[in-house]
């Protein structure tokens, strides 16, 4: 099923949403389709309502990850454009130190800046753009383990299951209580192709969906066809 075509966004005002994903380097396909060279593309649609950035404990898309060289001179450069970052949050795992930051975009669209000591390969590799393509997609779920397993059952390959803790992490999603503990899988297809989805759950702490009515409301995956058209799955 994995890896994630195209992430389907609804817009209250699709031109400011066009906008905003034009200052990490998308752009229009046609079709209200935007992309960069690998990874995702992403759809956009009139909606008639307006959506919120997700908080607390909020089930539902949390980030769209993008990597980025350095985590403050990104800001700087989202800032100019007009947008703010959050607060920072920083994750030290074995030899692997992260930093990162969400942006909320029109509707509430969560643009996470990732800047990391070891990474995946992405077009910051290759592309001289300072961000690379949305590598993941990480999504709120009320149960990490019941979800996971679920989609590794469908085929997709999982990465070890992860557990913080941590004051910084808890600014950076604002949560309700700064070091509850969050759950985190990644899932991706078997090659590691991005976009990966992670699931991220709160253990302990009652969560509810919120309205998907604009920001991010779908996901389609699958493989490309021959052709390069998508196949849902």
């Amino acid at each position: 099923m994995l890896p994630i075509r195209r992430i389907d966004v609804a817009a209250s005002d699709p031109a400011a949403t066009r906008d905003f994903f034009a200052v990490f380097g998308y752009v229009d396909g046609g079709d209200d389709v935007l992309s960069r060279s690998a990874g995702a593309s992403v759809r956009i649609s009139r909606s008639n309502a307006q959506g919120v950035v997700r908080r607390g404990w909020d089930l539902g898309p949390r980030g769209l990850d993008v990597y980025v060289h350095d985590l403050d001179e990104a800001l700087t450069r989202v800032e100019v454009a007009g947008w703010s970052g959050g607060a920072i949050g920083a994750i030290a795992l074995g030899p692997v130190r992260m930093r990162q930051v969400l942006v909320a975009g029109p509707d509430g669209v969560p643009v996470v800046m990732v800047e990391s000591s070891h990474r995946r390969p992405s077009l910051l590799d290759t592309e001289s753009h300072w961000c690379s393509e949305i590598y993941s997609v990480v999504w709120c779920v009320r149960d990490r383990d019941v979800e996971a397993s679920l989609w590794t059952a469908a085929g997709a390959t999982a990465g070890p299951p992860l557990e913080f803790a941590d004051p910084s992490l808890g600014a950076y999603l604002d949560l309700p209580v700064a070091d509850a503990p969050l759950r985190m899988i990644t899932l991706a297809s078997d090659d590691g192709a991005s976009t990966r989805l992670e699931l991220l759950s709160f253990p302990g702490h009652v969560a509810s969906p919120t309205s998907r009515g604009a920001g991010v409301t779908g996901l389609l995956f699958g493989a490309a066809a021959p052709d390069g058209s998508e196949i849902a799955a």
